[in-house]
């Protein structure tokens, strides 16, 4: 059993873990909305946002861009009932029912994942970025929040959520030659990698 069928047998537990994803996410996501141009691209859906902390984040650092929150049923509802979208925001974004196993809605020039693709192995990883681009247009992007390891000895975060990965989801982290490969692999061309004021990095990739 890995760590999302535990969760799902054991409901107090998911909340736990939904709180602390939130509240990590609540000091990371300025850094990240701040790094890169979402407001170009003019619409974003942010496939797996859960109560949709970083999107909030990004819509406000960019007034003009339009939102979509894709996520399961029941997150989405809980995401409603958050605290996190006041009415401004409401106003800019909608909610989008999504299992991105099954597929990724259309609609929106580019799209979100963060943390996302880390909690799977390639052949997984290769469904969902699959999904992902039968979605994103011709003119968009797809946008990976990640924490790429270095292939030296520096020291960083990676290693230590490299084993996490492996042994709570069966995930793990790469290197940037490993995403362009595995975008590669799944249609998408990694244009570039931008760096956050934290570790995380942000991959730029266009559809082949």
């Amino acid at each position: 059993m890995d760590g999302f069928d535990y969760l799902q047998q054991h409901p107090e537990d998911a909340r736990r873990f939904d709180e602390a994803m939130t509240n990590l996410s609540a000091m990371s996501s300025p850094a990240i909305a701040q790094a890169y141009d979402f407001g170009s691209w003019g619409s974003l859906m942010d496939v797996g946002g859960g109560n949709g902390m970083l999107l909030t984040a990004i819509l406000k650092a960019h007034p003009k861009l339009q939102g979509v929150l894709a996520e399961r049923s029941h997150v989405l509802e809980r995401a409603r009932q958050s605290g996190h979208w006041p009415g401004e925001l409401m106003k800019r974004c909608r909610f989008e029912p999504c299992e991105f196993f099954c597929g990724v809605p259309s609609g929106c020039r580019a799209y979100l994942m963060k943390h996302v693709i880390h909690d799977w192995d390639d052949g997984q990883a290769r469904n969902i970025l699959g999904n992902c681009r039968k979605a994103v247009p011709a003119d968009g992007a797809l946008l990976l929040v990640e924490l790429c390891l270095e292939n030296d000895n520096t020291h960083s975060m990676g290693p230590v959520t490299d084993i996490a990965m492996l042994v709570g989801t069966g995930g793990k982290e790469r290197t940037a030659e490993e995403y362009r490969e595995l975008l590669a692999s799944s249609g998408f061309r990694l244009n570039r990698v931008i760096s956050t004021a934290l570790e995380l990095t942000i991959i730029e990739a266009f559809p082949v």
